[in-house]
C-alpha cells in the first residue's frame, strides 16, 4: 500500500466532513455540556465532583459513539451513490486501498470531535474543580481505541447492508454488544457444554468495546492508573478487531459490481 495514497484517502474524509461542517455539531454538543455544567454549579453542585465526571463520560461516551457510526457508515455508499467512485478506482488504487484510507479517515474525524468534546468537558469540569489524574488520560486514550474498532465495525456493515440498516445495526452493536456478552457470561454456568461452546464463540465474535470504556474507573478518585502491559493487549486487541472488520468488507467490496 502506498502511504501518499492512504493520506489523500483519509484527507478527503476529514475535508468531506469539514465541509459538512460535522464538527461544529460536536462544538455545540460541547457548548451544551459547559452550559448545563454551569448550571449546576450555579444550584449549588460545586462539591459533587463524582456525579460531574460521571455525566462527562457518559456524555462523552454517547455522543462520540453517536459520531463514529455516522461518520464511517456512509463513506462507501456516499462514494457509489455520487459516482465518485469510479474516477477514485480509475486511478493506481486498489480497493483495499479505498478501504484502509476511508477507514483512516473515518477514525481520524471521529478522533477529532472526540478530543473536542473531551476539550470541552474538559472546561466544564473545572467548573467543579475536579482533580484530574493518570486514570482520566488513559480513559481518553483507551477511548479512542474503542472508536476506532466502531468505526471498522460500521463501515464494514456498510458494505454488506443498506445504509440505514449498517447504521442501524453499527448502532446495537455498539451499544448492545457489552450488554450480550454480560448476559452470555453470566448465562453459561447454566447450560449444557454445546450451549456454552456457543456462547464461547458468540462472545469471541462480538466486538469488546466495554474493555475500552474505563469511564468507571476515572469517575471514583481511589482507582489506580491501569498496567501498561493490559493497555497493550488492548491496542492489540482493537488493531487485530479493526483489521478482521477491514478485511471482512474487502471479501465483499473486491468482487461487488459497481
Amino acid at each position: 500500500m502506498k502511504i501518499a495514497t492512504l493520506k489523500a484517502l483519509a484527507r478527503s474524509v476529514v475535508l468531506e466532513s469539514l465541509r459538512r461542517k460535522d464538527l461544529w455539531v460536536v462544538a455545540i454538543l460541547g457548548f451544551l455540556i459547559i452550559l448545563a455544567a454551569g448550571t449546576l454549579g450555579f444550584f449549588g453542585f460545586d462539591g459533587l465532583q463524582v456525579f460531574a465526571k460521571d455525566l462527562a463520560v457518559t456524555v462523552v461516551g454517547l455522543f462520540s459513539t453517536i459520531i463514529a457510526v455516522l461518520t464511517s457508515f456512509r463513506l462507501i455508499p456516499d462514494e457509489i451513490r455520487n459516482r465518485t467512485l469510479y474516477p477514485l478506482l480509475s486511478r493506481p488504487i486498489s480497493r483495499i486501498e479505498l478501504l484502509v484510507g476511508k477507514l483512516i479517515g473515518s477514525i481520524v474525524v471521529t478522533w477529532m470531535s472526540f478530543i473536542i468534546l473531551c476539550g470541552l468537558t474538559a472546561i466544564a469540569l473545572e467548573i467543579f474543580q475536579v482533580q484530574f489524574t493518570v486514570i482520566m488520560l488513559q480513559y481518553v486514550l483507551m477511548k479512542m481505541l474503542g472508536l476506532a474498532v466502531v468505526c471498522s465495525i460500521s463501515m464494514a456493515m456498510s458494505i454488506y447492508l443498506t445504509p440505514n440498516a449498517a447504521a442501524t445495526l453499527a448502532f446495537i452493536i455498539a451499544f448492545g454488544a457489552p450488554m450480550i456478552t454480560r448476559a452470555l457470561t453470566m448465562s453459561a454456568p447454566t447450560v449444557d457444554v454445546g450451549t456454552r461452546t456457543l456462547y464461547s464463540v458468540l462472545n469471541g465474535v462480538l466486538p469488546q468495546t466495554q474493555l475500552f470504556d474505563l469511564g468507571g474507573r476515572a469517575v471514583y478518585p481511589n482507582w489506580s492508573p491501569v498496567p501498561i502491559w493490559i493497555l497493550g493487549f488492548l491496542l492489540a486487541y482493537a488493531v487485530v478487531y479493526s483489521s478482521a472488520m477491514l478485511g471482512l468488507g474487502w471479501l465483499k467490496f473486491r468482487k461487488q459490481a459497481i
